[in-house]
């Protein structure tokens, strides 16, 4: 457990970078910086909490936040960000987009081949689930591939260890090994601002159930890498209005579940295989470990089905949307799906229903409609520049608000390439 920074020694310090975030972005961006001797503050909402812990461990640092009729988005709140509760999957940045925006990714990438655990997982660690889906999908004639995973095989002794996934934690380690100073349990609520040039931020640190108290801290660079949802607001609060002006996608999707009997499955690597079936619409294994099986069925009243994860299967869909929604005054995102998403979703569900009847699966049934991550919101030479700079100087955002509508896939590689190359910037 990392040592907590005593933040009332710090109020008013100055630091050459301050970090909003621990996810892959933010936590890359303050190692980088850290490994150059510069002085960083490393601001963290959350906790900070170890990663393999089990259902009330994932309980307690998973937050939802509402896009649209009945449509949420999940994010996680501790060090790490939402890496603490992924999947691992790995969906290469899109260079040539970048590269049309100004922005050349291609030695950032390489550099995190050659730092990251990213690799295809070999036949022996895929779980039964998911070679009963597999095998179903290439019978019906899906181009079922293995995905590219984040996974460090040498830590897969146990069955499926969630340790094994790699955590922007880590380099959070790294980055206070080397000097940075992280404080958790600190919500960054603006940007200080004088003469359209950021000097600092504004922050509550919780100091019991109910009690916070405010706090600022000054820097030289402002990173913003508080993730999709959150960064567009504390720009909007911070006096940049016309974020969002555009929309955002969501990436709508579900699992759909069903039961083989006597099937005997272990852990999985949740999305480790799957196909595209279209420009609009991809499908996936969703055959998630132990834990968050468990804890999904649970939270949809699912209860016996939530001690059967051994012969459950999961077929995931998902399909891309147009731009549309926005940010409304109260800082809520919203958004509707159209009739054609809806067609869409309707046509990945009977696929979906399809593989699993194949498999042998009984009993199916569907999640709700979730929304994946943001995208769109915060727009590269409208918002923001090809430093990754606001029209407020030394005031960037690094997080996946940034990240063009077209992209649609896992954002955590291209967000620690983003991360790298802005580091690489400042």
């Amino acid at each position: 457990m990392l040592k907590p920074a005593v933040d009332k020694q710090l109020d008013g310090a100055e630091f050459d970078a301050i970090v909003v975030g621990t996810g892959p972005a933010g936590a890359t961006i303050a190692r980088e910086l850290s490994k150059r001797k510069q002085r960083v503050l490393i601001l963290e909402r959350g906790a900070d909490v170890s990663p393999g812990g089990g259902l009330r461990a994932t309980v307690s640092i998973v937050n939802t936040v509402p896009v649209g009729d009945n449509l949420v988005t999940a994010r996680a709140f501790a060090t790490g960000g939402t890496t603490s509760v992924y999947f691992a999957v790995v969906d290469f940045p899109p260079l040539d987009t970048f590269l049309s925006l100004g922005i050349d990714l291609s030695g950032e990438l390489e550099e995190a081949k050659r730092e990251l655990p990213l690799a295809l997982l070999p036949d022996e660690l895929y779980g039964a689930q998911a070679v009963k889906v597999r095998d179903s999908a290439l019978d019906l004639g899906y181009e079922w591939r293995k995905n590219p995973m984040l996974v460090d095989q040498s830590k897969c002794a146990s069955d499926g260890a969630r340790e094994a996934k790699w955590n922007a934690r880590q380099y959070v380690l790294e980055a206070v090994a080397e000097g940075a100073t992280l404080i958790n349990r600190a919500t960054v609520l603006k940007a200080l601002v004088e003469k359209k040039r950021a000097i600092g931020v504004e922050y509550k640190i919780q100091k019991g159930k109910k009690e916070f108290e405010i706090r600022r801290a000054f820097g030289a660079k402002i990173i913003l890498s508080a993730g999709a949802t959150a960064s567009p607001i504390i720009l909007r609060d911070s006096g940049i209005r016309t974020i969002a002006s555009d929309g955002f996608c969501c990436y709508p999707g579900f699992a759909v579940f069903g039961s083989v009997p006597g099937l005997k499955a272990g852990e999985n690597f949740v999305g480790s295989m799957g196909a595209i079936v279209d420009e609009h619409m991809a499908l996936g294994d969703a055959n998630p470990a132990r834990a968050l099986y468990r804890m999904f069925m649970i939270g949809r009243g699912r209860f016996i089905r939530a001690f059967r994860h051994s012969r459950s299967v999961g077929v995931g869909v998902s399909i891309k949307e147009r731009l549309g929604g926005g940010l409304q005054e109260d800082g809520r995102y919203y958004k509707r799906l159209t009739k054609e998403d809806v067609g869409m979703l309707e046509k990945g569900e009977h696929l979906a229903r399809q593989i699993i009847q194949n498999a042998g699966g009984k009993h199916i049934f569907k999640s709700p409609t979730s929304a994946s991550h943001l995208g769109g919101v915060i727009r590269i030479k409208e918002h923001i520049d090809e430093n990754l700079q606001t029209e407020y100087a030394n005031l960037h955002v690094c997080d996946g608000s940034v990240i063009p509508e077209s992209f649609r896939g896992a954002p955590t590689l291209t967000l620690i390439c983003l991360g790298k190359y802005l580091a690489n910037h400042l």
